[in-house]
């Protein structure tokens, strides 16, 4: 049974669900917005639940898996339940939102939501991996901005691809 559990968890953590790629998508008055088919493709396969929240980096909303979520809850439980840190994940939690598709794949945006990121008639979803952002457009194309002019000035990330964290979490079952 244990190896059973294991492989389960090496598995769900292999097989991540990923948002990729930027779509515009228009909002209307009762602040329906269509979720990007490929997201909700996604969400459908690992029969996952969409959970929005305001974002602690950026002033954009985030949307995330119900497991994602669960992993940011286990983080808070490793924190000092007294730090400032373990309640402002607090807070990020109690301004989620457990999301419902309707028939043509859109969800409503609480108005909570709707006034932290600025959004008015237009979404820009940008998938970043294990989440995606939704921005305004005018702040999007604010990072977008910001963005080229660190690649201009930097160059592109060093980035290493490797398989630690894959052997880590086989290594700790």
């Amino acid at each position: 049974m244990a190896l059973n559990l294991m492989f389960f968890k090496f598995t769900k953590d292999l097989i991540k669900i990923m948002f990729l790629s930027t779509s515009h998508n228009k909002i209307d008055l009762k602040f329906r917005v269509s979720i990007p088919a490929s997201y909700r493709l996604n969400l459908d396969k690992e029969g996952e639940q969409l959970i929005l929240f305001k974002s602690l980096q950026f002033k954009c909303i985030e949307g995330t898996t119900s497991y994602r979520m669960q992993r940011y809850i286990d983080a808070i439980d490793e924190l000092d339940a007294l730090s400032d840190e373990a309640f402002v994940l607090r807070m990020m939690m109690a301004d989620s939102f457990e999301m419902k598709f309707d028939s043509g794949g859109r969800v409503i945006i609480p108005e909570t939501l709707m006034d932290f990121a600025q959004l008015t008639d237009k979404a820009v979803f940008m998938g970043v991996g294990e989440s995606f952002y939704i921005w305004s457009p005018s702040e999007y194309k604010n990072q977008y901005n910001h963005s080229q002019k660190v690649l201009k000035e930097k160059g592109p990330p060093k980035l290493i691809l490797s398989k630690k964290k894959i052997l880590k979490d086989i290594d700790n079952d």
